[in-house]
C-alpha cells in the first residue's frame, strides 16, 4: 500500500475510506497476518496525550513517535500464540509459570458448609444460591451460600410471593461486620423489621465473591402476627440477593427480577443416608418412552408397555428416579409405573397408546398395581434398608406399563418425548417385600367442585370391610406416601381410624403445591391393621373459576388420592370411594334428568354435565352439595393388584363415618360462612331426604350400580 499513502492525511477524516477499502479486499494469508502482528510489536507508535477537553498538553510535541518498549515481556505467552499455533505447554515461559503459581495461592471459596447438614438444595437455576439446613424437635438451622458480595434474603411464604412472608435479610459490610434482621412483608416492597426478632444470626462472612450466612429460628415462634410456623407441610421458600452492600439498616437496593425466586421444599423431611441405601451390586434398568409425539391436546395420558428386566431369579427394586428429556421439563407432569401380573401379550402395541382412549387393549385392565410413582417436583426415591419391591420371583410382575401424564396447555405439535424412569435392583434380598396401595376418591366426573369457593371438601373412604379382607392379621407398616390432587387442590389429610377412634394422621399437607409432588418418607413407620378405616380429605379452592370443576384425569379437572408404600406386600392395592350420584343429583334437582341416562352410552354424560355447568351456584346450593359430600352415601371399591375385586366382599355402600370429626374446623368453613346459610343447608337436606319419590330412587339406585361397573371396566385404578 506504499503508493496509496501519497494521498493519505491523518488530519483528513475522510481519507481513511481510501485505504480501508483496499484492506477489506486483501487476501489474509498466514504470512501476511504474522507480518502485521510483528509490526504491532516492533513498529513505530504514534502517541497522543490529551486533557479532558481534548487539547494537547503544551510542551509535548504532537504527534510523538516511539517503538514498542523492548523491556515489556510477553503476556502469559498470548503474543506467541497469536504468531503461531505451534505453542505447547512445554514452551511456557518462566514468567507465565510464576503468574499461575501466584494465582493458585489466592484464597478461593470452598463452598463447604461449616458443619454436616441433614439436607441441602440449590434454590436457583444458575446454581448461585445454595441452602443447607438441619432441624430437631424445636428449631432449625440454615446456612446460605450465595454468589453475591451484597445482601441476601431467605423467607417462608404462604404462596410463593412476598405478601405475608416471614423473611430474614443479612449481609457483610465493608468493615467485615455482619448485619442480619428478622423481617416480614405485607406486600411487594422493602420488608420492614419485625419488632420480635426470631431469626437469629450465628455467623457470617464474605469471601471470593460469595457471602455465607448461618442463622437459626424456632420451628414455631408463636409470633402469629409476623411469622409463619415451619411444619412438615410443603414450605414455599423465597429467596433473593443483590451485589450492592447496603449503607444502612434499610439500605437494600432492589434485587431485580433475575435474582429472586421461590422453591417448594419439605424442610422437615427425614434425613436419609442415600449412599448406604444403594448397594454396590445394584443394576440400573431404564423404562423410557419411545419417541412419543405428544398429541396437540392440553392433557394426554400416554402408556408404553415394557417387558420385565432380563432376570431369572428374585431381585429387589431398591431405588427409582425420573429421567426427563431435556426441554420437556414443563411437559412431563407425572409418571406411574404399573405392574402387570398376567402373562405378556405379544399382540400388545409396540409403540404405546392413549391410556384412556379407544385404543387401550383389553388385557391392560389387569394392570392396576402401581409400583413406582413420580410427579413434578419429585426427586429420586430410595426404599428403606430392609425393604425392596420384589422382581423376578413367582407371583411377581410379568411386564410393566409406564403411564405418562403430558401437560400441553399450548397444544403444541412439535413435542417428541423419551422421558421415563430408571430402576435399580439388586440380588441382595432384603427382609420385606414392599407393596403400594391407592386410597381416596374414585376418579370420575361425579366428583363435583362448585365455582367461586374458597375451600370445598371432597373425601375418599377406605372402609373397614376392605382392610379386613385385604390386610394380613398382623397388619402392614406404611413407610412413605405421595399426595395427589390437581391445580385446585390446597390441603390434604389422611386419617386412620380403628374401632371408631382416631388412631393417627398418616399424612397431611396444609400447603399442597401441585408443582411439588414428592414421594415422602414418614418420620416413623405406622401400622395399618385389618378393620382400620382410612379417610382422605382434600380441600380445593375454585375462587378463580366461573364454572363447575369435575373430577377427571385432565390437569384442569380434579383428583383426590394418596398412594402409600407398605410392607409386607399383600393383595391390598386400591381402596377408594365415590359419593352417591343419586344423593348429589337429588340436592341439585336433577332427578328428572336421570330418566334419560344410559350408562352404556359414553356420550350420555354430556346431558347432565351441561345441566350442571349451567346451574346457578347460589350459596345455599353450594352448601347443600358440600353437605352431601359429608352425609351422603358412598360406594366403595376394594381391589387386588390385578384390578379384580375381593370375592368375599359384597357391594360396599356406607355413609361418611359419623365418628369422623372435622379437619381443624375446615369442614365447618366449607359448609357455611354464616349461621343462616347452615340453616338453609339443613332445611334443603331434610327436604331432599324425606320427599324423594320411591320410583325415582329405584331408578337412580340401578343407575348408580351401573356407573360403578362402568368405572371398573373403563379405568385402570
Amino acid at each position: 500500500m506504499d503508493a496509496s499513502l501519497v494521498n493519505f492525511d491523518i488530519t483528513n477524516s475522510s481519507a481513511p475510506n481510501h485505504w480501508t477499502k483496499i484492506m477489506k479486499n486483501v487476501e489474509w494469508t498466514s504470512s501476511l497476518t504474522s507480518a502485521l502482528q510483528h509490526k504491532q510489536l516492533n513498529g513505530n507508535h504514534i502517541h497522543i496525550c490529551q486533557k479532558g477537553d481534548f487539547t494537547n498538553y503544551p510542551g509535548i510535541p504532537m504527534p510523538s513517535i516511539s517503538t514498542y518498549p523492548s523491556y515489556v515481556g510477553p503476556v502469559t505467552e498470548r503474543v506467541q500464540d497469536c504468531l503461531s499455533n505451534s505453542s505447547t505447554p512445554e514452551t511456557m515461559s518462566t514468567t507465565t509459570a510464576s503468574a499461575l503459581e501466584s494465582a493458585s495461592q489466592k484464597p478461593k471459596p470452598t463452598m463447604t458448609p461449616s458443619e454436616s447438614y441433614m439436607h441441602s438444595a440449590v434454590l436457583d437455576e444458575d446454581g448461585k444460591y445454595t441452602l443447607y439446613w438441619s432441624y430437631n424437635e424445636t428449631s432449625i438451622v440454615f446456612e446460605a451460600h450465595v454468589q453475591t458480595t451484597g445482601w441476601l434474603g431467605l423467607g417462608i411464604s404462604p404462596n410463593g410471593g412476598m405478601a405475608g412472608a416471614d423473611i430474614a435479610i443479612g449481609w457483610v459490610g465493608h468493615d467485615g461486620q455482619t448485619f442480619f434482621k428478622d423481617r416480614y412483608a405485607t406486600a411487594i416492597g422493602k420488608p420492614p423489621i419485625d419488632p420480635h426478632q426470631d431469626w437469629l444470626l450465628l455467623s457470617g462472612k464474605r469471601e471470593g465473591g460469595f457471602t455465607f450466612l448461618k442463622f437459626t429460628r424456632l420451628l414455631d415462634t408463636k409470633d402469629c402476627e409476623h411469622d409463619l410456623p415451619i411444619t412438615s407441610d410443603t414450605i414455599r421458600v423465597i429467596w433473593a440477593y443483590n451485589n450492592a452492600i447496603p449503607e444502612s439498616e434499610d439500605g437494600m437496593t432492589y434485587h431485580g427480577p433475575a435474582t429472586r425466586g421461590s422453591k417448594s421444599i419439605n424442610l422437615l423431611e427425614p434425613a436419609q443416608n442415600k449412599d448406604a441405601l444403594l448397594p454396590a451390586s445394584a443394576v440400573r434398568y431404564d423404562f423410557l418412552n419411545r419417541n412419543v409425539s405428544v398429541p396437540a391436546e392440553k392433557t394426554t395420558y400416554w402408556c408404553e408397555v415394557f417387558r420385565k428386566p432380563p432376570i431369572t431369579t428374585k431381585q429387589h427394586l431398591v431405588k427409582y428416579a425420573p429421567v426427563i428429556q431435556k426441554g420437556n421439563k414443563g411437559v412431563v407432569h407425572h409418571m406411574t409405573l404399573f405392574a402387570c401380573y398376567t402373562p405378556f401379550d405379544e399382540s400388545l402395541p409396540e409403540h404405546g397408546y392413549n391410556c384412556y382412549g379407544n385404543s387401550k387393549p383389553d388385557t391392560m385392565i389387569g394392570c392396576g398395581q402401581p409400583m413406582a410413582l413420580w410427579a413434578v417436583g419429585g426427586e429420586d426415591f430410595y426404599f428403606p434398608p430392609d425393604v425392596g419391591f420384589s422382581l423376578g420371583a413367582e407371583g411377581d410382575p410379568m411386564y410393566f406399563i409406564l403411564e405418562t401424564h403430558y401437560d400441553n396447555p399450548q397444544e403444541r405439535t412439535d413435542i417428541v418425548d423419551n422421558s421415563g424412569m430408571s430402576l435399580w435392583y439388586t440380588p441382595e434380598i432384603r427382609k420385606y417385600d414392599a407393596g403400594m396401595a391407592g386410597v381416596g376418591n374414585l376418579v370420575g366426573n361425579f366428583m363435583m367442585i362448585p365455582p367461586r369457593q374458597k375451600s370445598f371438601q371432597i373425601s375418599g373412604i377406605c372402609n373397614s370391610n376392605c382392610t379386613q379382607a385385604a390386610i394380613p392379621p398382623e397388619g402392614v407398616k406404611t413407610f412413605a406416601y405421595i399426595l395427589h390432587t390437581h391445580i385446585a387442590g390446597q390441603k390434604i389429610h389422611v386419617r386412620q381410624y380403628r374401632d371408631e377412634q382416631l388412631v393417627d394422621v398418616l399424612a397431611h399437607d396444609d400447603n399442597y403445591d401441585f408443582n411439588y409432588q414428592q414421594m415422602r418418607w414418614l418420620k416413623k413407620e405406622k401400622t395399618i391393621m385389618p378393620g382400620d378405616s382410612l379417610i382422605v380429605d382434600c380441600f380445593y379452592s375454585s375462587t378463580d373459576r366461573a364454572s363447575l370443576t369435575l373430577g377427571g384425569i385432565a390437569t384442569t379437572e380434579e383428583m383426590c388420592v394418596t398412594y402409600i408404600y407398605y410392607y409386607p406386600r399383600s393383595e391390598f392395592s386400591s381402596c377408594q370411594s365415590l359419593v352417591s350420584p343419586r344423593d348429589q343429583f337429588s340436592v341439585l334437582g336433577m332427578n328428572e334428568s336421570l330418566a334419560n341416562f344410559d350408562v352404556e352410552s359414553t356420550d350420555e354424560p354430556n346431558h347432565w354435565t351441561k345441566f350442571l355447568q349451567n346451574a346457578q351456584w347460589t350459596p345455599s346450593l353450594t352448601s347443600a352439595l358440600q353437605r352431601v359430600q359429608l352425609k351422603g352415601e358412598n360406594y366403595h371399591i376394594c381391589q387386588k393388584g390385578d384390578a379384580s375385586q375381593f370375592p368375599e366382599l359384597p357391594p360396599l355402600i356406607s355413609k361418611y363415618p359419623s365418628y369422623v370429626g372435622p379437619v381443624k374446623d375446615r369442614v365447618q368453613d366449607c359448609l357455611s360462612s354464616n349461621a343462616s346459610t347452615v340453616s338453609t343447608t339443613v332445611s334443603a337436606l331434610e327436604m331432599t331426604t324425606t320427599t324423594a319419590d320411591n320410583s325415582a330412587n329405584s331408578q337412580v339406585k340401578g343407575f348408580t350400580v351401573g356407573i360403578i361397573v362402568l368405572f371398573l371396566i373403563q379405568m385402570c385404578i
